[in-house]
């Protein structure tokens, strides 16, 4: 299993990263595993909830089924998700409040035997893909 983090000091208050973070219609906008949709567009946010969405991993495309498993606004969010050849995925965002806005942490977790003989490759895959995440989300606060 490949786990990174990444840290980032955003504009907003926790209260607004974490709406932003949870609103799952708004994805699209910042969050750089998002390829589309692959069924209904869920509203809102809530522990239990299910979703799946396009990726594209290393340019395979593929699909994960997500489950919202832990949601304690605003100070995190977390995701577990099911991909194809029973790969597993999981997202974990932490925020913090710091003087003028907030800190993120992001973190990502990507694996299962038919992404083993790919870990080399995937893991700078993943880290780019992190900093795509907080990039976006970053400018999505900014622009309020």
């Amino acid at each position: 299993m490949i786990e990174i983090t990444r840290t980032r000091d955003v504009p907003g208050s926790p209260e607004d990263v974490a709406a932003t973070v949870a609103d799952l219609e708004r994805w699209p906008e910042w969050f750089a595993l998002h390829k589309g949709w692959s069924g209904p567009i869920p509203t809102s946010a809530a522990v239990g909830v299910e979703f799946k969405h396009k990726v594209r991993v290393l340019g395979l495309p593929g699909d994960v089924q997500w489950k919202v498993k832990e949601l304690q606004p605003p100070q995190r969010f977390v995701l577990e998700g099911k991909g194809p050849s029973r790969s597993k995925m999981g997202v974990d965002f932490r925020v913090t409040p710091r003087d003028g806005g907030s800190t993120v942490a992001f973190t990502a977790t990507i694996g299962g035997l038919a992404l083993k003989p790919v870990e080399g490759k995937l893991k700078p895959w993943i880290e780019e893909r992190a900093d795509r995440t907080l990039d976006g989300l970053e400018k999505v606060l900014s622009e309020g």
